[in-house]
């Protein structure tokens, strides 16, 4: 793989995963204020989050189609996905980190707003319990796997006892 790609698929593993995911918490309140003309509205708020989701779908697969990248990154990237669609946690423990940089921009920033508030709970809520049962499913995969999708939980060995709740 080249340095772009590896940097590119490094994006969505290990601790990276989590940076960039609260970094992108962060700018949301920013941008959703600037998008909805710093009008306050649950509705709103929940439009501009689910087209957010949308566009972090797409975009990644357009470019993915139009640029040439190693069949090894290929690998890697269509491994991911398959693990996505058999399992939601995979994809659900993402929004925890988004949740985080929400919350943090509340603290550092201007607060949230209503819609604001109701997206950050949606995504610690939702992204908590898809992290706890990620947690759960990861340490079912082979080493190998498990380190291509880490993101944030560490794997117990296979042969360990499931943490109970």
């Amino acid at each position: 793989m080249r340095s772009l790609e590896r940097f590119l698929v490094s994006l969505d593993s290990g601790p990276w995963s989590a940076v960039s995911r609260v970094a992108l918490g962060l700018g949301i309140p920013l941008v959703f204020r600037a998008l909805s003309g710093g009008r306050d509205r649950v509705w709103t708020s929940l439009a501009l989050f689910i087209g957010l989701l949308v566009v972090l779908r797409v975009v990644p697969a357009m470019l993915r189609r139009a640029l040439p990248f190693s069949v090894e990154a290929k690998k890697v990237w269509a491994e991911r996905r398959n693990i996505a669609k058999q399992h939601d946690s995979y994809q659900w423990q993402k929004l925890f980190w988004i949740g985080l940089g929400l919350l943090s921009y509340a603290v550092i920033g201007d607060g949230l707003r209503n819609g604001e508030l109701v997206v950050t709970s949606i995504c610690l809520i939702g992204g908590s319990a898809g992290l706890l049962v990620w947690c759960r499913v990861k340490a079912a995969f082979p080493s190998a796997t498990a380190k291509a999708i880490s993101m944030s939980c560490s794997a117990r060995p296979r042969n360990s006892a499931p943490i109970s709740l």
